[in-house]
Formats: C-alpha cells, sequence, structure tokens
C-alpha cells in the first residue's frame, strides 16, 4: 500500500533520561514542522525527565507528555503508538539523535514503496556519539552502504527500537500478537511479528541517527542476559538455529567484552583516555528498560 499523504507522528519512551532527552527533543524541533506529533510517554520517572520534557511542550505544542505506570519498554512503547494520530508512527529512544532528514526519510520511503511490497516497518542506520569510535564506525558503515551489505533500502528481518518507524495499519494487525516477556527484544519481536503478518521491512540508508554508546559500558557479565535475550526472541517465533547460539551469541559477547575496557577507560567530554577510569566506580544502565514478568 503506497502512502500519498504521509503524517508522521514520532514516539519516545523515557525513564530517568535527564541526561539525554534535552538533546534528542533538540535534534527532533528542527523537523518539528514535517511532524504531526511527538508524543513522549514517561515510565515513571524519579528524576527530573518529565519537568524537562514539560518545559519543551511548554514551547512547542506539539510536543505531548504521556505517563505509562506499568514498568517496561513493551508498555511505554503501546502506550505511545495507541495514543498517536498519523498513519505513520516514528519510534526513537530517548538517547538517540536523529540526523537532518530523517522525517523526510521516513516519509519518503513510505510514499515510495511498491505496493507489492507491503511495507510495515522501516529501520535506519546509526553510529554511536560520545564513543572512541565514532569515526571508525561510521567509514564502516559507509562502506557497508557503499558495498549493499547496509541501507539501500534493502529488506531485512529486523528493526532498531533506537531507529524506526512503522505503518500504524502494520501496527494494528501485530499489536495483540507481541509478547511483554522481559527476557526478549521488543524491537525484534516486534519485526518478526510483522514478517509473520506478511509485511515487509526495508532499511533506508537516509534514515540516519546517532545513538548512544551507553550500552557499551555494561559489565560483561551483566551483558550475558542481553545476549540470551536475542536469542529467545528468536526462540519464540520458531527461528532459532544453531548459528545463532553457538556463533553468532558468543561473537556478540566476545566483542562487547573486549570493547567494554577502552569505553571505560574513555572521557567524552575530554575525548580521551585515562586508565584511572578503569578503576574508578562507573553507573551503567541496563540493557533494557523492561520489568514485566518473564511469562506475561
Amino acid at each position: 500500500m503506497t502512502l500519498q499523504g504521509t503524517v508522521t507522528s514520532l514516539v519516545i519512551p523515557v525513564l530517568d533520561e535527564e541526561d539525554y532527552i534535552a538533546a534528542c527533543l533538540d535534534h527532533v524541533l528542527p523537523q518539528i514542522d514535517e511532524l504531526s506529533e511527538v508524543i513522549v510517554v514517561d515510565n515513571g520517572s524519579m528524576d527530573d525527565t518529565v519537568q524537562i520534557v514539560k518545559e519543551y511542550a511548554a514551547r512547542e505544542p506539539k510536543i505531548r507528555l504521556v505517563h505509562e505506570p506499568r514498568k517496561g519498554l513493551f508498555f511505554s512503547r503501546n502506550t505511545g503508538f495507541r495514543e498517536v494520530t498519523s498513519d505513520i508512527v516514528g519510534r526513537i529512544d530517548a538517547d538517540t539523535r536523529i540526523g537532518a532528514g530523517w522525517v523526510s526519510a521516513v516519509k519518503q520511503t513510505f510514499r515510495d514503496a511498491d505496493s507489492d511490497l507491503n511495507l510495515g516497518g522501516i529501520t535506519g542506520l546509526s553510529a554511536p556519539y560520545d564513543s572512541p569510535f565514532t569515526r571508525s564506525k561510521k567509514w564502516l558503515v559507509d562502506a557497508l552502504v557503499r558495498a549493499k551489505v547496509l541501507g539501500n533500502g534493502m529488506k531485512i528481518d529486523n528493526m532498531h527500537g533506537a531507529n524506526m518507524a512503522v505503518r500504524l495499519e502494520a501496527w494494528d494487525a501485530v499489536q495483540d500478537k507481541l509478547t511483554s516477556r522481559s527476557d526478549v527484544h521488543e524491537d525484534i519481536d516486534f519485526a518478526l511479528c510483522l514478517i509473520e503478518a506478511g509485511y515487509s521491512i526495508v532499511q533506508p540508508t537516509e534514515m540516519w541517527a546517532d545513538i548512544s554508546p551507553r550500552r557499551a559500558l555494561t559489565p560483561p557479565l551483566q551483558y550475558t542476559s542481553f545476549v540470551k535475550a536475542g536469542i529467545t526472541s528468536f526462540e519464540i517465533h520458531g527461528r532459532s538455529n544453531w548459528s545463532l547460539r553457538w556463533l553468532v551469541a558468543p561473537v556478540t559477547w566476545l566483542s562487547h567484552a573486549v570493547f567494554w575496557f577502552p569505553y571505560r577507560a574513555y572521557d567524552p567530554v575530554r575525548r580521551s583516555f585515562s586508565p584511572r577510569r578503569l578503576l574508578t566506580e562507573r553507573t551503567f544502565r541496563p540493557a533494557a528498560l523492561s520489568e514485566a514478568p518473564p511469562g506475561s
């Protein structure tokens, strides 16, 4: 289905994001005229997140704050999607910084979609900011785009929750099939439900967003649960195989463990490394915003 008069909403789930939400909204504001609304869903923040969002909403009427008391990204996302009034729904994280032209890329991709594709969702490209590897990661992404391994509007089987958009009709078709389990990745589950319902997902090159590298600070032991959740996300859809469990998952964990040390030693303010930072106690954000019971 080709969408001619595409109207787009943006949903941003938040939980204790006072250090990130202002920069996130600052990157949205230059494109606000292309959006019908920005819905920020608070999931029970105890810091100044709500106050910051209220200040932005007071200056920009298209920004709206709603509350979801049930803890978990699954519930926050769903509440936001049910609030939208548009035919296209973008979703990003509170620490995402969308690139120039992000909204127009979302609209154009859905407008240009071939009716035979039955496009349900799209997910963009990204690289981490405030990272010791920002330049190298962007170079790698650009190289893979040129090699037509990433982007170029190719069909893929996944969506990245920090940089994605879906057709509301597709969301309506699968929302009752999505799981609230805390031991799965909600964006992978969403993508697989779309595919199982007969929808396609593509990756446009122009849909760029910079993302926070803070997940890289997760200690390797705790990161194990994040990797296991990826396996479980595919298993509940009957898509798990030996390579995912015994090749992809271990390599993912090992890569994280190796890069955890330089991330720990890196000072994003000074943009330099300090071995002393390895010895200091550092706080880290859990890999997923979810507190729903595994069997729900």
